[in-house]
């Protein structure tokens, strides 16, 4: 395993651990007769499903996660691609689906953890700090705890 599928596999755990400390109820995502979301290597499909405190305000949603060490240059590239990008063919085959993304680099001001935006069609996509989606009621001591033990466990992998 290579240092930035570790990175990957780190964030993904973060993040069920930021949505289990909010009380969520998560599950391994079974996507049935789906096949996986595939590009190149890399895989898009959920990586799991999560239900809501109260059901009643939430429901129920997927959650695909992903590592990228900038991800303004990801966005980008989404970008570029438009109607055939990862976020416009996950979102077609799971519309309940958050794509949040995690990264050791954000922007000065920014979080480690973030969501794609999904914006009117034919928008760029832009990402928002995952305590700003207001309806998953996620605290920012939550995911201020949680960016501190990113950095930590990162640095201790780069050696530093």
């Amino acid at each position: 395993m290579d240092l930035y599928e570790t990175k990957s596999r780190i964030a993904e755990a973060l993040v069920e651990s930021i949505f289990r400390r909010a009380r969520y109820e998560l599950s391994s995502c079974r996507l049935g007769s789906a096949s996986p979301l595939r590009f190149g290597r890399e895989d898009f499909s959920p990586n799991f499903s999560v239900a809501a405190p109260d059901a009643t305000e939430g429901g129920e949603f997927l959650v695909v996660v992903k590592y990228r060490p900038y991800i303004d240059q990801f966005i980008a590239l989404e970008n570029k691609r438009g109607p055939s990008s990862v976020f416009m063919l996950a979102r077609r085959h799971w519309p309940t689906l958050y794509f949040l993304l995690v990264t050791d680099h954000p922007e000065p001001g920014r979080s480690c953890f973030q969501a794609i935006s999904f914006s009117p069609l034919g928008a760029p996509f832009t990402t928002l700090d995952l305590v700003e989606l207001k309806e998953l009621r996620i605290f920012p001591h939550n995911v201020e705890d949680h960016e501190e033990l990113l950095q930590r466990i990162f640095n201790l992998l780069a050696g530093t």
